[in-house]
């Protein structure tokens, strides 16, 4: 009897993420960036990978068993997962802030590479257009995600 490797990778990608989650965010914290990773992180990524994936045909995952619309189940919950880090650990300062937005949007496209050379994801139009069109889309969207934080995070009620 073999394990698909599916049963294993996507979920323990998810709990790889989560934990720092539980380590780093404190408790009384930990609501909102569940919240803001959630629609920040989770929602935008199933929208991304319909409208990208499945409706431009940039890319796909090949997940196995483990997909609803040819989206594996534990991809929204590990991004919401990065999406709390991300804010948790967000700059303030602009000098510290363009770095930081373009090192998260350069692990996110290191982490499609490693998934595509597992066996786990393809870029359907060649490696190299896939990754200027993911980093392009997650610049843009660490981006937009640090406005909207900025701008109702203080509006949440605690």
């Amino acid at each position: 009897m073999t394990i698909d490797v599916n049963y294993v990778f996507w979920p323990g990608l998810a709990v790889v993420l989560g934990i720092p989650t539980l380590i780093f965010i404190p408790r009384p914290d930990y609501k909102k960036f569940l919240i803001f990773g959630f629609v920040l992180g989770g929602v935008v990524d199933v929208m991304t990978i319909i409208f990208l994936g499945n409706l431009l045909g940039e890319f796909s995952y090949l997940a196995g068993p483990l997909q609803a619309f040819g989206i594996p189940i534990f991809i929204p919950i590990s991004f919401t997962f990065v999406w709390m880090l991300f804010l948790f650990f967000l700059p303030f300062r602009m000098e510290f802030l363009i770095p930081y937005i373009i090192g998260f949007s350069g692990f996110s496209v290191i982490l499609g590479f490693i998934e595509q050379n597992l066996g786990f994801f393809k870029y359907n139009y060649g490696t190299t257009h896939g990754a200027i069109t993911t980093t392009i889309t997650f610049v843009v969207w660490f981006t937009g995600t640090t406005l909207i934080y900025r701008n109702y995070y203080n509006k949440l009620p605690a």
